[in-house]
C-alpha cells in the first residue's frame, strides 16, 4: 500500500518537502489568474505556467498533459500540468479520468514518489452545480478509489490541498489507516452437518 500524506497549499511546506519525482497539478480553462496549487506553482517558477497559457502552449483544455522540469525550484523532479478542461461544470466523473491520465503517465515515468494537488472548491461562493459538490474531502474518496484500484502505481503520493481542510482529510487518512491494520473478524466455529454444538447457560 502506497504511502500517503497531506501537504497544504504553502510555499514553506512544498519547501520542506522530501525529494519526489513528479508533481501534478490541474489547470482548468476559465480560470485566469491561476489560483490555487497552480497559481503557487506558477510564482514558484517565475511564471513559467503563466508564459506557457500566453503561448498556447498549455491551454487547460481536458486530458491535455504537459511535463517540464522543475529546474530544482521544487522538492519534486518534474512538474505534470493536467488539462481539466472548464471548471465550472467540473464532475466526479470527469476528476476520477483525471486521475487515471495522472496514474498513467507517472507510470510510464517511472515516478514512484508524486504529489498531486486536489480541485476541491471549498470557500467558493460563486460555483453551484457539480463543480460545488466537489469538495475537497469528495475529491480525497475518490482519488483513494482510483490508488486502491491500482495499488502498485506509486510508493509515495502527498496530497496537496487547502490548509482550511488538511484536519479533516487528514482524519480520513487515519482511518483508513487503522482499517488497513485492523485485524480480520473472528467467526464462531461452523458445526458440522447433522451436529449441534451446545453451549453451557
Amino acid at each position: 500500500m502506497a504511502s500517503i500524506s497531506l501537504l497544504p497549499i504553502d510555499l514553506q511546506r512544498w519547501d520542506q518537502a522530501p525529494p519526489g519525482d513528479a508533481l501534478c497539478v490541474p489547470v482548468w480553462t476559465d480560470v485566469r489568474p491561476l489560483r490555487g496549487a497552480a497559481g503557487l506553482l506558477d510564482w514558484r517558477m517565475c511564471g513559467r505556467l503563466s508564459r506557457m497559457l500566453a503561448s498556447g502552449k498549455v491551454t487547460g483544455a481536458e486530458g491535455e498533459q504537459t511535463l517540464f522540469p522543475s529546474a530544482h525550484r521544487l522538492a519534486w523532479r518534474l512538474v505534470l500540468v493536467l488539462g481539466a478542461g472548464p471548471r465550472r461544470d467540473f464532475s466526479e466523473r470527469r476528476f476520477q479520468a483525471s486521475v487515471r491520465r495522472a496514474f498513467d503517465a507517472v507510470r510510464g515515468l517511472g515516478s514512484r514518489r508524486v504529489a498531486l494537488a486536489l480541485p476541491g472548491r471549498d470557500g467558493e461562493r460563486a460555483v453551484t452545480g457539480a463543480a460545488a459538490a466537489l469538495t475537497s474531502r469528495r475529491a480525497l474518496d475518490l482519488l483513494l478509489q482510483e490508488l486502491d484500484a491500482a495499488p502498485a502505481v506509486v510508493d509515495e503520493l502527498a496530497v496537496i490541498a487547502p490548509a482550511a481542510v488538511q484536519k479533516e482529510l487528514g482524519e480520513v487518512l487515519r482511518l483508513r489507516a487503522v482499517r488497513a491494520v485492523a485485524p480480520a473478524p473472528r467467526h464462531a466455529p461452523r458445526a458440522p452437518l447433522g451436529r449441534t454444538i451446545r453451549t453451557k447457560p
